[in-house]
């Protein structure tokens, strides 16, 4: 299993709404948060219960991206150990994107880190997306600890086709005050809104992106002679919302 270091430069830190906090103690909690990160993934690769113990929070909660299950402290644990926690102990993972907002004053106690995951199945190829963010919290001893996990599922489905996934960057006008913006960031197309909501897109056909939920809808595109895109539209089931012409 797979699971790389997160380079510092990916860390964006959010500064403390009252501005109380300093950047030498920014700096040093991002620090101490990174390291228990990269402490609890090896000892969930282990199945190490023992290195993942004084990781955890003694109030500590994970609610599976699946089907939404919450699993406590004692049974996570149990899990963690048979291999049984998450399907990262059981595929290749890697880490996207990840972001760090500190919070408290005068010193930060509380941080969450969101980011996305890839999990890629190579025996039955198949590979998952999720946004997992986890809540960590300082200690009165100074030690941070994992006290929530919870992820997302964006996308479960075939590899993905990163070639065609890329013909699909630009800029799509719904009016001059609306926009639908694609771009290609870490090998992903990323989508902003006009709403402002970002997310990442992932394509099921040419024409068609992977459905959401109903309420989300789905991006649907209009292609040209040459096989690349020239319109797009988001879909509500068989309604349309809008249609954005491409730049």
């Amino acid at each position: 299993m797979k699971r790389p270091l997160i380079a510092a430069a990916l860390l964006a830190v959010v500064a403390l709404a009252d501005g109380a906090t300093e950047a030498p103690q920014s700096k040093a909690a991002l620090s101490a948060i990174e390291d228990v990160e990269q402490r609890f993934a090896r000892a969930l690769d282990a199945r190490d219960r023992p290195a993942l113990e004084p990781l955890l929070a003694d109030r500590f909660n994970w609610i599976h991206a699946s089907d939404g299950r919450v699993e406590t402290r004692e049974a996570w644990l149990g899990n963690a150990a048979r291999g049984m926690a998450l399907t990262g102990q059981r595929t290749e993972r890697t880490e996207h994107s990840v972001s760090v907002e500190l919070h408290g004053a005068p010193q930060p106690n509380t941080a969450i880190r969101i980011g996305r995951v890839r999990l890629v199945d190579a025996a039955n190829k198949r590979e998952s997306w999720l946004r997992q963010t986890h809540v960590l919290v300082r200690g009165e001893d100074g030690a941070w600890r994992l006290a929530l996990g919870q992820g997302v599922v964006m996308y479960e489905g075939p590899p993905l086709d990163l070639a065609l996934h890329q013909r699909y960057v630009g800029t799509y006008v719904i009016s001059p005050d609306r926009k639908l913006v694609l771009t290609w960031e870490e090998d992903a197309l990323q989508a902003t809104f006009p709403t402002g909501a970002k997310t990442q897109i992932f394509l099921t056909s040419p024409t068609e992106e992977a459905s959401r939920t109903l309420g989300a809808g789905r991006l649907k595109f209009t292609l040209g002679e040459d096989g690349r895109p020239v319109a797009a539209s988001l879909v509500r089931g068989e309604q349309e919302v809008w249609r954005a012409k491409r730049e």
